[in-house]
């Protein structure tokens, strides 16, 4: 058989180059002990901080969630021509309004409603009244205390039944306003009727000056 100059080349043609096999290597020992310590440490740091936030979102919204509930309360008072009443009651079915604190105040949740029957002690009657509005215990809070403890009677003019009166909302955490002032807001409810937030019920004094 005759060899032809193109079978010369295809044999002297080298073989095609095969690139360097990799070997896969995975973490040693010490590499991961020293990875979870470096995460360890970095939780540690961002635990106080995330605490603390989560602290203040709640105390935020058990604010606002008590803010709207008695501006409502106003709101429907003067719109009614009839006594609007917010009171504290011990359970997210009770309809029961209690005067008295007990251990977390207003954190265990309260009722809106229209006192039609304009009984003397502003309590809530099936028969008679209306429920406007129910809040259930806000998540993450030990205790909303009133500085005049009862409830909130709203009159038809708008103002309220009582003195102006004060409330501290405390959230998870709280020890005392000068250790952890970020897990409390206060509330300051005047005489007409309006509402405003503060850093603590403690001055609401002066601010009815």
């Amino acid at each position: 058989m005759r060899t032809t100059r193109s079978d010369l080349r295809q044999e002297q043609k080298p073989p095609p180059l095969q690139a360097p096999q990799r070997r896969q290597r995975g973490l040693t020992a010490i590499e991961l002990l020293v990875t979870l310590v470096i995460l360890a440490i970095l939780i540690g740091i961002a635990a106080p901080s995330m605490t603390r936030f989560i602290g203040q979102w709640r105390v935020s919204n058990a604010v606002n969630a008590l803010t709207g509930s008695l501006r409502i309360a106003r709101t429907e008072a003067i719109a009614r021509s009839r006594p609007v009443v917010v009171c504290r009651v011990a359970s997210s079915t009770s309809t029961t309004c209690l005067s008295a604190m007990g251990t977390n105040g207003f954190g265990s949740g309260w009722i809106v409603f229209v006192n039609y029957d304009r009984d003397a002690n502003s309590d809530y009657a099936a028969a008679s009244d209306e429920i406007l509005l129910r809040q259930d215990t806000p998540p993450g809070i030990i205790n909303i205390s009133l500085t005049n403890a009862g409830r909130f009677v709203f009159l038809p003019n708008g103002l309220l039944n009582d003195t102006s009166n004060g409330i501290n909302i405390d959230a998870s955490g709280f020890t005392s306003a000068s250790a952890t002032p970020w897990a409390r807001k206060g509330l300051c409810v005047t005489k007409p009727g309006r509402v405003r937030p503060v850093a603590d019920a403690s001055g609401c004094a002066d601010y009815e000056k």
